[in-house]
């Protein structure tokens, strides 16, 4: 049975989805923190969230972590296994929630990336 290349291809899908993701929101952060770099005045509203986290494993906490603390003008501060949460600081956190919210969608692009794909089903209904 050729199931394993339907798996990989999904799994390849969904790492590129979190990549091209990722790179966009990359490339954000950085113009962000450029502008507030050559631009005279502070723009800047530090603050620290507390971040529950949907994570499964420590893997996945910890990608999570690498992933915050690798955008610009955010940083993993602490992690707390039990319950899963981040502590996270950001440099445009004014507003506690649309900054929560937009670690929610780093979240919900990072974790189909990191977990496995299903079984595909076999004829009959039998998983393999």
């Amino acid at each position: 049975m050729l199931h394993w290349p339907v798996r990989t291809l999904r799994r390849a899908g969904r790492v590129l989805g979190f990549a091209g993701y990722f790179t966009g929101r990359l490339v954000v952060a950085n113009v962000v923190v450029a502008r507030e770099i050559v631009t005279p005045g502070s723009g800047l509203s530090p603050g620290i969230v507390e971040f529950p986290l949907r994570t499964r494993t420590s893997t996945e906490m910890v990608l999570m972590a690498l992933a915050v603390g690798l955008t610009p003008g955010t940083l993993t501060v602490a992690v707390r296994p039990q319950p899963p949460t981040l502590f996270v600081h950001g440099m445009h956190a004014e507003d506690p929630q649309r900054f929560r919210a937009e670690l929610a969608r780093l979240q919900d692009h990072l974790l189909p990336a990191a977990r496995p794909v299903e079984p595909v089903d076999q004829p009959g209904g039998a998983r393999r």
